[in-house]
C-alpha cells in the first residue's frame, strides 16, 4: 500500500507557519463602532477651529510675519494637545511646508481621492475607513476632512507675488525647502487627518 505523503505547504499550515501570514492578508476589517467614529469626528471638529482661530487672530494682530511665526512655533504643540489615548489627530498637506505634515500612503490616496472629486466639479467630503496599523497587529480608524484655501491665507500660501516680502523671508529662513506655494482660493490645500486605535477583534 503507498502512503501519500503530506505536501510542505500541508506540512507548514499545520505546524502554524503559514497561518498567521494568511490571516494577516486575507482578514476582514472590522466595522468600526459608533463610539469610535465620534471621537474622530470630535477630534476633526476641534483642531481645525482651533489652528485656523489662531492663525487670523495673529493675521489681524501682526499681519503675515506674525502669522508664520506664530505656525512656526507653536501649531505643531496645539496640534498635539488634541492627540491623546489612542487618538492622533494632525494637519497633512497637499505640498508642505513643514515636512511634519508631509501624508502617509494611506493620507496621500485620500488626498489624490479628494483632488480629482474637486477636478471633476464635485463637492469633497469626509472619508472614513479602517486599515491595518503601521506595524499590521491591529486595525485602526482613519478619518481625513478635507482642507480648503480660505482667501486670506494666499498671504502665505499664494503666489510668490503676493506673499509680502518680509514673511517671504521668514518663511524661507524658517522653511528653505518649503512647497506651500502657489495656491489659489478654494484649491484644496490639504487635509484633516485623524487615526483612532480600534479595539482589538476577539
Amino acid at each position: 500500500m503507498r502512503v501519500r505523503r503530506p505536501s510542505v505547504i500541508a506540512l507548514l499550515l499545520a505546524s502554524g507557519v503559514l497561518t498567521g501570514a494568511a490571516c494577516a492578508r486575507t482578514a476582514v476589517p472590522p466595522v468600526a463602532d459608533a463610539g469610535t467614529i465620534a471621537r474622530a469626528q470630535a477630534a476633526a471638529d476641534s483642531l481645525g477651529p482651533d489652528l485656523m482661530g489662531m492663525l487670523l487672530r495673529e493675521l489681524e494682530r501682526g499681519g503675515p510675519e506674525s502669522a508664520v511665526a506664530v505656525c512656526a512655533d507653536s501649531a505643531q504643540a496645539r496640534t498635539a494637545r488634541h492627540s491623546h489615548d489612542g487618538l492622533v489627530v494632525r494637519r497633512v498637506g497637499t505640498r508642505v511646508r513643514n515636512p511634519a505634515n508631509a501624508p502617509d500612503a494611506v493620507e496621500r490616496r485620500l488626498l489624490a481621492h479628494f483632488q480629482a472629486e474637486q477636478d471633476a466639479g464635485r463637492p469633497m467630503q469626509q472619508v472614513t475607513e479602517v486599515t491595518r496599523t503601521t506595524d499590521g497587529a491591529g486595525w485602526e480608524l482613519r478619518l481625513m476632512r478635507p482642507v480648503v484655501l480660505l482667501d486670506r491665507c494666499t498671504t502665505c500660501h499664494g503666489s510668490v507675488d503676493q506673499i509680502p516680502p518680509a514673511a517671504r523671508a521668514l518663511i524661507t529662513a524658517r522653511y528653505p525647502e518649503d512647497q506651500a506655494v502657489g495656491y489659489a482660493a478654494g484649491d484644496l490645500r490639504g487635509a484633516v487627518s485623524v487615526r483612532v486605535t480600534m479595539p482589538a477583534v476577539r
